[in-house]
């Protein structure tokens, strides 16, 4: 097994389906040539319920006609997963039973379990138990499965026992897999997916699956947030023994959060100390974050940052900018975070819960524990609060920066370009300006009392809102005004479509002294602009603070696919895309 597809295969195993990306993605770019590698990165595409680039990476890279059955079971797998997600009904009926097909053809050419078992549930499902029943019992006579030394193995023979409604051998099946080396996290997310499936449709009672379905339950994604407070080795053995018990009563082994002194400091070394996943998203640059955050309680707790900090499994920076004086800064950070915990805790298929250190008090602002609180609770989480004692919050804050009365808030930044606009023939220029820009004037126009600032120069559209799901919606109905436009008008002889990049963070808002306008500047605007240069034409590309406050408040109505680390325009870095979609 190459480095690559061990790497990539180790990060699928966690669960972490953005670094299995990345990683596949990298080495395939490289000219890595392993089928394997190939197949790795179109499964997790899947997982990320990225069909459609999943079926076209398949057939371009001729997983079709691969040898092994795994590989080529990939495309029944994208049609399984699209016919899972359709609403009950005729058209669901028959996409299950195409899918159905598709994985029946491979393993009776092939034998193999894996298609098999996929068939077999999948009979089921849609609607043919006898034809289910017999796949299922065919696989449990397998040697490899009637004896299974694996965990996929393992987990096979409890799937095929369950169709067969023997559910107790089903349930020692699934504890025997969960207890065998091979064990992962994104495996036992996937059974766990596919058999509470079966069981509801076995009609299983909700206290059965749940024993059934226990051995194999993915760990808790948790989202942390905590006073500050200065340090006592009493009173956080208290609190440190409460977090324990919440995180293990939760199974809580995936963490999202900050890094301040005393709350956060105390649930990260608790996550670090079981084996766990630490994820951290920091507002500002680290200097700054330590005199901010950490020094005002104490210089001991600077150590346990660095600690911490050192190993993390990821450390983000919400922006890449100073701390000055913006309170915005820090809730900004904080929702970005509860964005990726959810995201994280989709691609798991679980329910994320938030851990909070507070005291109860709700806080009027952006930033601070009521406030994190507040903005979980808002969009439908669920907080488990442990209430701090006697700590000590009398912090020794650093001198503020000096803000002017200047106008700061949270925006998104929403740019976009024609590509070929600048070799358009001149005779081609009002059809452009009435046809393209003025279809993309009358979107804006929909939106009279939620666009901040608009302007528009050449082939080139700036729009500021702020709020992300509206900056969503105009996005995309900009991309849907020009799907009927004819570009023949313009002497092209294919459609081309706008690229659009957004952005969500926060700015300095104020009067353009030049125009008179509303507009909005600083380090996030941009990091927005860069953002439609390495966009393809007919796309919406966003950045991950986007995608995640998107997920936090309006994951019904959008999904964000993650396209990779990309380095944006005029060398500004690189960072990780995501594609907006409507869902």
């Amino acid at each position: 097994m190459g480095l690559s597809v061990k790497q990539t295969k180790q990060a699928i195993d966690k669960g972490n389906l953005l670094l299995a990306y990345d990683l596949a993605r990298v080495a395939i770019d490289e000219g890595d040539t392993s089928a394997e590698l190939r197949h790795l990165l179109v499964l997790t595409l899947a997982r990320m319920g990225d069909g459609q680039q999943a079926m076209e990476l398949y057939t371009e890279y001729g997983l079709h006609g691969s040898d092994n059955a795994h590989h080529r079971s990939i495309a029944a797998r994208i049609l399984k997963d699209a016919a899972l997600a359709m609403p009950e009904g005729e058209d669901r009926e028959e996409a299950l039973t195409e899918a159905y097909r598709a994985y029946a053809e491979i393993y009776e050419s092939s034998s193999d379990a894996y298609p098999g078992i996929n068939a077999a549930s999948l009979a089921l499902l849609s609607g043919r138990k006898e034809q289910a029943q017999t796949l299922a019992s065919s696989i449990i006579a397998l040697n490899e499965i009637s004896n299974p030394q694996s965990y996929y193995d393992a987990a096979t023979l409890a799937e095929a026992l369950l169709i067969n409604e023997r559910v107790d051998e089903a349930a020692a099946a699934l504890y025997m897999a969960s207890r065998l080396p091979d064990a992962n996290i994104g495996a036992k997310s996937s059974t766990s997916r596919q058999l509470s499936l079966l069981a509801k449709m076995l009609e299983l009672d909700a206290d059965r699956e749940d024993i059934l379905l226990a051995p194999i339950s993915p760990p808790t994604v948790v989202h942390y947030c905590g006073h500050m407070f200065l340090e006592d080795a009493t009173i956080e053995a208290g609190l440190r023994q409460r977090i324990d018990d919440f995180l293990n009563e939760q199974n809580g082994d995936f963490a999202y959060g900050s890094l301040a002194a005393g709350a956060d400091i105390l649930v990260a070394e608790a996550i670090l100390d079981r084996g766990g996943e630490l994820h951290l998203t920091l507002p500002f640059l680290k200097e700054d974050f330590i005199e901010q955050s950490v020094l005002p309680a104490g210089e001991g707790w600077t150590d346990r940052f660095e600690h911490c900090l050192e190993a993390a499994t990821s450390v983000h920076f919400a922006t890449e900018m100073n701390y000055v004086g913006d309170p915005e800064q820090f809730g900004y950070a904080s929702k970005v975070a509860m964005g990726m915990a959810k995201l994280r805790a989709q691609y798991l298929r679980t329910s994320p819960q938030q851990l909070a250190i507070w005291d109860g008090v709700a806080v009027d602002g952006p930033a601070g524990t009521g406030a994190d609180v507040k903005a979980w609770n808002d969009f439908g989480g669920a907080t488990t609060v442990i209430a701090p004692d006697d700590i000590n919050r009398k912090l020794s804050w650093p001198k503020q920066p000096d803000t002017d009365d200047l106008t700061r808030g949270l925006a998104a930044y929403l740019f976009t370009d024609f590509p070929g606009f600048s070799k358009l023939a001149e005779a081609a220029l009002p059809a452009f300006w009435q046809g393209v820009m003025g279809r993309m004037g009358s979107v804006l126009e929909r939106y009279p009392d939620k666009v901040l600032a608009k302007n528009s120069w050449g082939d080139a559209v700036l729009a500021i809102t702020l709020d992300a799901p509206v900056a969503a919606d105009i996005a995309l109905a900009l991309q849907d005004a020009l799907q009927d436009f004819d570009y023949s008008l313009l002497g092209l002889s294919e459609s081309s479509g706008m690229r659009i990049g957004v952005h969500y963070g926060p700015a300095y808002q104020t009067q353009d002294l030049i125009t008179g306008k509303t507009t909005f500047y600083g380090t996030e605007v941009s990091r927005a602009a860069r953002i439609e240069p390495v966009t393809p034409p007919g796309a919406v590309f966003v950045t991950e603070p986007f995608a995640a406050i998107l997920v936090l408040e309006a994951s019904d109505r959008f999904k964000c696919r993650y396209v990779g680390n990309v380095e944006f325009a005029k060398g500004y870095g690189t960072y990780p895309i995501y594609r907006l979609m409507a869902v």
